[in-house]
């Protein structure tokens, strides 16, 4: 099954979780962060072939220039949901060189593994509920009174990230990359560029960056048709396609010897098929609040999203202790406005050995054409077949929702250069639940809490 979103890992550097993949996107977050480390920059010796002696005697061959190291940075993710949902397995390594002329080489593999169940949009009902599998080969039930979730959620991919950066110019720096991952029914295909340039004797840096990428989703057994009836099974077997393009302006300044600011003015639009093929809303008899009609529905969201973020960091170091705290606010022509507070502080011990509290704040609301349900009569006419709604998604991803995350980092040096470092954290969200719940729903959770736990263990060193 084609990875869909979830809002449990939403990074607070990307827009609310929302299309195709952004699970992996947030797990690529969550992991990416470890690939930060620098190799180190050894001069290459510089050898001078000598002539020959006055007796002849072929002189020694000049010593090999010294080999440039290799940082390697390698990460364990362990991620799972409560009530037995998504659970993730992501084994990561990332290769860095730096040449004695400052450019720099990366590469980054990925392998991740999702199992478990997720919410499929649809409505807890006071009976059990059966739904047929994506592939429509196989079915699953749900029991009375709890939310849908599809069991058969599972899959694999691969990702590669290689990247390039090199001066270009006094006190300037070029960066390129490329990415491509797959899995069997999503196909991802990216690139990015970045330019930055030092001012006021390197205290001031401006940079501008430009990102593309182009997405190729193969469902399941075909793309439903967007506010098509669930069981009739209308289907376009054409693969769908998305494009997005990012552009970022940013600006890092060095307030004194302990106080580092940066702000980022992110800008972004997509194209193409938004929707996730394998969500629901249930169709629900506006007064009982039991399924009605044509009972269940495949969601349908626009065909273009534009995204605006604006970032602000501060990085401020007080002796053994580094304090990074971040503020970054979300909005997009659907609606979405979100708002995030990060805080970690670091405090170094003798040896080497550092620990990292971790607190993140997380709150957003509701995309204009969220819906919890669509009532019979009102927003869809079961006689006709036809909603009367351009646009609607009961995806959990798109409801207003708060959240929080608290976490801890323990790192401590191995070796020389290297270091071995253990982060565990705990995320909890709070989903508010939609208003006007007719009958039945207004005595059970539409939108269920979440809790999950994230464990990661990394080890990096020269090679």
């Amino acid at each position: 099954m084609q990875l869909t979103g979830h809002p449990t890992l939403t990074p607070p550097s990307a827009p609310p979780s929302t299309g195709t993949g952004a699970l992996r996107l947030a797990l690529a977050a969550a992991t990416g962060c470890l690939l930060a480390g620098v190799a180190a920059h050894p001069a290459m010796a510089q050898n001078v072939p000598q002539p020959a002696s006055a007796t002849g005697t072929t002189p020694a061959k000049p010593a090999k220039p010294a080999a440039v190291p290799w940082q390697i940075d390698s990460a364990v993710l362990l991620y799972a949901e409560g009530d037995n949902r998504v659970r993730a397995v992501e084994p990561m390594i990332g290769m860095r060189r730096t040449d004695a002329d400052d450019r720099t080489l990366a590469v980054r593999l990925t392998l991740d593994t999702l199992t478990g169940a997720s919410p499929n949009g649809a409505t807890p009902q006071p009976a059990a509920q059966t739904f047929t599998s994506p592939s429509g080969e196989g079915s699953y039930s749900v029991p009375a009174g709890q939310a849908p979730l599809d069991s058969s959620f599972k899959d694999t991919r691969g990702a590669v990230n290689v990247s390039y950066d090199r001066p270009w110019g006094e006190n300037r720096r070029l960066s390129v990359g490329a990415n491509v991952s797959a899995e069997y029914d999503f196909k991802s295909f990216g690139f990015n560029t970045s330019l930055s340039q030092d001012f006021n004797q390197k205290n001031t840096t401006l940079s501008v960056g430009l990102a593309g990428e182009y997405n190729l989703v193969n469902a399941v057994g075909g793309t439903p048709l967007g506010l098509g009836v669930h069981s009739a099974r209308a289907r376009i077997e054409a693969n769908q396609n998305r494009q997005i393009g990012d552009l970022l302006f940013g600006l890092t300044q060095v307030m004194n010897r302990r106080w580092l600011m940066q702000f980022n003015l992110g800008l972004g639009r997509s194209t193409g098929y938004h929707s996730d093929p394998y969500k629901l809303l249930s169709v629900v008899n506006g007064s009982s609040g039991l399924l009605s009609g044509d009972q269940y529905l495949s969601e349908n969201r626009p065909d273009t999203r534009s995204r605006t973020s604006l970032f602000w960091l501060n990085k401020l170091h007080l002796g053994t202790e580094v304090l990074e705290l971040s503020l970054r606010h979300y909005r997009d022509d659907w609606g979405v406005r979100a708002n995030t507070v990060d805080g970690k502080w670091r405090h170094q011990y003798s040896g080497g050995i550092y620990v990292e509290p971790h607190l993140r704040l997380y709150k957003q609301g509701a995309a204009e054409f969220y819906r919890g349900w669509l009532v019979d009569g009102v927003d869809h006419d079961s006689t006709t077949h036809q909603a009367r709604l351009a646009y609607a998604s009961a995806d959990q991803r798109l409801a207003a929702f708060s959240a929080q995350t608290v976490g801890l980092k323990v790192g401590l040096p191995v070796g020389t250069g290297g270091e071995f470092s253990v982060r565990l954290e705990s995320y909890r969200q709070k989903l508010k639940q939609p208003a006007g719940a007719p009958g039945y729903l207004a005595t059970v959770p539409v939108s269920p809490d979440l809790k999950s736990t994230l464990l990661m263990a990394s080890y990096s060193f020269v090679w």
